[in-house]
């Protein structure tokens, strides 16, 4: 891959870069050195600042299916005040709720938070009577906020509130939970994740790249490369973010992303200028040469990995579609920074490139990436020796790690993707606990154009069907309190004075914190809050919600609440799932097929990669769903599902990752068999040649994804670990041990193409000139110059 370009020996140089594109820009990039590396130093000062002014402008939220059944009930619950609250206030006292001291501090309380800015309505146990809004021991109650404008304002609302009900709560217990209050905290623990994250994944890779390059100076360029692409990529996000909705959690993922591809495109151009500069070819010719065939080889990868990501926007879900904005991005800038600000590098360090080798005593022969490496000859030899045995116990090793994955189980985000030690989680726990009729086993059933009390009749023989549906704990109804379909009065539910109707019905729903005047005319449309067994992540919610919406009604009704939004969640991500993949694997196919020129190789590229993310979801449920190796990833909380998106993103990108390393591999194998006509050396040939190459990608990828894992945040720490089982599974067993297997076992046909075809023309790369190895068998100049014809000579790096 990284020396396929056979290159003069020193005496055929000329001063010229090649008149390949790529090798020209590197010439453009050589001579305009110092403005374009004074660009990227401006680019890092800048970054930080330009980041920093983006705190609150990042998007929250866009988690769940938009234009759903769902979505329009929440819509319509708002105008009866029984939406999910933003934000919730849990108010505990040393003495009962309906103590007249602490009534009156929660009503002082609650006009408190209903005037302030960004709030849209507030009602409290206080001001309505709710018995929904009271703790089981009635020394706790409840303040429901329902915030104006978008998820981000919410977050950016609740920064404030926050603090200034505590204040005013003197003498009393404060803990706030709710959506908005969890993004607030979210985006908080997300920024300082990437402080930590940075500080571990720059040291990690720093030491794999020494290992690999055995010297200082050679190690830090990647480093640079990526600190730059990273900091550009932030910065223009943070930009893009005055003028469309961009998740805080981009900030953590792209990062990481952008500086792991960033660095490996780097490892990859910089060891193929190393070998050209031992073959003494001059340092500006090196340059363009690396250019020309490793910076092609990132072109392409860049090409392949945005197209996958691409896939991402048919999910009907903000935030998918928000990260795969970002992750475009980032890999366009990474690919970019790696072809423009890389050369100029070069250029300026020159031959100096190997100083300050701490390791060069130690060194034996070829220790270093880009040289053969007798371990993986010795598992190429036997993998293409016994090619059934070795590529049948690699698959089924892979499929034996995507095992678990059959038992998946998926929800929506809720408290649990913070510690438990937080304040969302944490209260979110409480109220669990503490009140019989938690908020979030509340399933709103709303029927528009009821009235209270002329259709008195046909609303309680419904609430009575609804109490009797398995999983119901109870009804709340305008015309009581129903269980197992008969109407019950308990002495907690039963109402105050001021709220019996003069017709005998009993009034429990949340009213607004300012009772409305005499002269209002009331509000067409019922509520029912049906109370169910189970929470709302649960299966048999999930099934209730079901019946539910099947149920006959008096007249047209909609099901809101937060399970209910689960259930069109799912059902949307799985009606776009096939088109999503459909993109992602034909893209790829034919972006295979017009780089290599064959029809069986981008097939067997695209089942690698299927197999690859088939390791990475199977260990994504193992941990995350099953709940193992919390040690070895850091502590989280697990109810036995998965959050839905993060597996969805893992996947576009640990595809394209895959398909990229594969064509890598195909291109340096398929020039050993242009030169030979020997399929079985070729094969290991190219493995033992891009083996160590692929060990150091994958491993500072991992190490990269390791920065995510330390996450305080589960949805991040799933990317990371996703990833990095992706990257080293696709680095070993697959490269390492089916890959060949297959390839031996297709021999000729790997390279088969239709004739209708049309041939590339080739690239005057001085690829028919001889290099060490033709000038030892001058009949193999022939071959590689007719190679170049039909494409030969143009692999992916």
């Amino acid at each position: 891959m990284l020396d396929t370009i056979p290159v003069p020996p020193p005496e055929h140089e000329t001063p010229d870069p090649p008149g390949d594109p790529l090798g020209r820009l590197a010439g453009l990039c050589v001579r305009h050195r110092r403005p374009l590396l004074a660009g990227a130093l401006i680019v890092l000062l800048l970054a930080a600042a330009v980041v920093a002014g983006a705190k609150d402008r990042w998007a929250n939220g866009g988690f769940t299916a938009t234009g759903t059944r769902a979505a329009e009930a929440e819509r319509v619950a708002a105008r009866y005040g029984a939406d999910a609250a933003d934000l919730v206030f849990y108010i505990r006292a040393d003495k009962p709720v309906d103590d007249a001291e602490v009534a009156e501090a929660g009503r002082r309380i609650t006009a408190l938070v209903a005037g302030r800015p960004g709030v849209n309505a507030a009602q409290s146990y206080w001001t309505t009577g709710s018995s929904l809004l009271r703790s089981r021991d009635g020394e706790g109650a409840l303040i429901r906020v329902d915030l104006a404008g978008s998820e981000r304002d919410g977050a950016v609302a609740s920064r404030a509130l926050v603090p200034a009900v505590r204040k005013a709560a003197a003498g009393l217990r404060v803990d706030a939970t709710g959506p908005a209050w969890l993004n607030a905290q979210a985006t908080d623990e997300s920024e300082r994740d990437l402080e930590r994250g940075e500080l571990l994944a720059a040291p990690l890779t720093m030491i794999i790249l020494l290992l690999a390059f055995g010297s200082l100076t050679a190690a830090a360029i990647p480093l640079a490369v990526g600190a730059v692409s990273v900091a550009g990529a932030l910065a223009v996000l943070a930009t893009l973010t005055l003028t469309m909705p961009i998740t805080v959690f981009a900030i953590n993922i792209c990062a990481a992303l952008g500086f792991a591809l960033s660095v490996d495109y780097a490892l990859f151009i910089v060891t193929r200028y190393r070998e050209e500069l031992s073959r003494g070819v001059e340092s500006r010719r090196a340059i363009a040469l690396s250019m020309a065939t490793a910076g092609r080889a990132v072109l392409f990868s860049a090409a392949t990995v945005a197209l996958c990501l691409s896939a991402l926007f048919v999910f009907p879900l903000e935030l998918l579609r928000s990260l795969a904005w970002a992750s475009i991005l980032v890999v366009g800038i990474s690919s970019l920074t790696s072809l423009l600000v890389l050369p100029a590098l070069l250029a300026v360090l020159g031959p100096r490139l190997d100083r300050l080798d701490p390791f060069r005593r130690f060194r034996r022969g070829r220790g270093r990436v880009g040289g053969g490496s007798p371990v993986w000859r010795r598992i190429a030899t036997l993998a293409t020796a016994r090619p059934l045995l070795c590529g049948g116990t690699a698959a089924a090793l892979l499929l034996a790690l995507a095992l678990p994955f059959l038992h998946a189980r998926f929800a929506t985000i809720d408290e649990k993707i913070l510690p438990a030690s937080s304040e969302p989680h944490r209260t979110a726990q409480l109220l669990r606990g503490d009140f019989a009729d938690p908020p979030d086993r509340i399933i709103p059933v709303i029927l528009p154009r009821a009235n209270a009390a002329t259709d008195a009749p046909a609303i309680d023989a419904y609430a009575r069907r609804l109490s009797a549906l398995p999983h119901v704990a109870h009804v709340l109804a305008d015309t009581g309190d129903y269980r197992a379909g008969l109407p019950v009065r308990t002495a907690e539910s039963a109402p105050k004075p001021e709220e019996t109707a003069a017709d005998g019905t009993t009034r429990v729903d949340v009213r607004p914190a300012a009772p409305p005047e005499p002269s209002r005319p009331a509000v067409v449309g019922s509520v029912l809050r049906v109370v169910g067994t189970a929470d709302s992540q649960s299966p048999d919610t999930v099934a209730l919600v079901h019946r539910l919406r099947t149920l006959p009604a008096p007249q047209p009704h909609l099901v809101a609440g937060k399970a209910a939004e689960l259930t069109d969640t799912k059902h949307a991500l799985r009606d776009a799932l096939p088109y999503g993949a459909a993109i992602m694997l034909l893209g790829t196919l034919v972006m295979l097929f017009l780089f290599t020129r064959s029809v069986l190789v981008p097939i067997k590229a695209v089942v690698m990669g299927l197999l690859s993310m088939t390791a990475s979801l199977g260990a994504i449920v193992y941990v995350f769903q099953d709940g193992h190796l919390r040690s070895l990833v850091g502590h989280f909380t697990t109810d036995g599902t998965l959050e839905t998106t993060m597996p969805l993103l893992t996947l576009a990108v640990a595809f394209g990752i895959s398909v990229d390393y594969e064509v890598f591999l195909l291109a340096r194998i398929k020039e050993e068999f242009v030169r030979t006509g020997d399929n079985t050396r070729s094969i290991v040939f190219g493995i033992e040649h891009t083996g160590r190459l692929f060990t150091a990608a994958a491993l500072i990828v991992a190490a990269t994804m390791v920065a995510l894992t330390m996450s305080h945040v589960t949805m991040l720490k799933t990317v990371g670990v996703g990833l990095a089982v992706a990257v080293v599974v696709d680095a070993t067993v697959v490269r390492g041990v089916l890959v060949p297997a297959l390839m031996r076992l297709t021999g000729r046909a790997n390279w088969w193409a239709p004739s209708w075809s049309l041939p590339r023309r080739p690239r005057d790369t001085g690829a028919k000139l001889p290099d060490a190895r033709t000038e030892a068998r001058p009949e193999l100049v022939g071959q590689a110059a007719d190679s170049a014809a039909d494409g030969g000579d143009r692999p992916a790096g």
